[in-house]
């Protein structure tokens, strides 16, 4: 279900890639992997409730998890706190530094910084 989900986030139909991922979460609420997409598809949609609510339980699976500092990283950026995301996706890039997916949000924080 995570790859349908990062099928529909690659065709940019957010709100399909959403339904995909809360069915993920219900057949695996333990699973981390994919949460950072799922993170970004929230962060599309500027639904920060819910990104705040994704970022407390993948904390509380596994504070770290290189999945759990992007979501993390991402409900920060959605809050416009660009410095503290950043340490985030850095963190990331600490733990996992082949996790290609954590320098991409770097990247992107770094740019929206400037």
């Amino acid at each position: 279900l995570s790859q349908v989900g990062r099928a529909h986030y690659e065709m940019v139909r957010y709100s399909d890639a959403l339904r995909a991922f809360k069915k993920a979460h219900d057949v695996e609420p333990h699973r981390l992997a994919g949460m950072e997409l799922h993170s970004t598809i929230l962060w599309h949609l500027k639904r920060e409730v819910d990104l705040c609510h994704l970022a407390k339980r993948a904390v509380e699976l596994d504070r770290a998890s290189p999945y759990s500092c992007c979501v993390v990283g991402n409900a920060f950026s959605l809050q416009k706190e660009h410095d503290t995301a950043l340490k985030f996706f850095c963190r990331a890039i600490q733990l996992a530094p082949d996790f290609a997916y954590a320098h991409t949000l770097c990247g992107h924080e770094h740019a929206a910084k400037d």
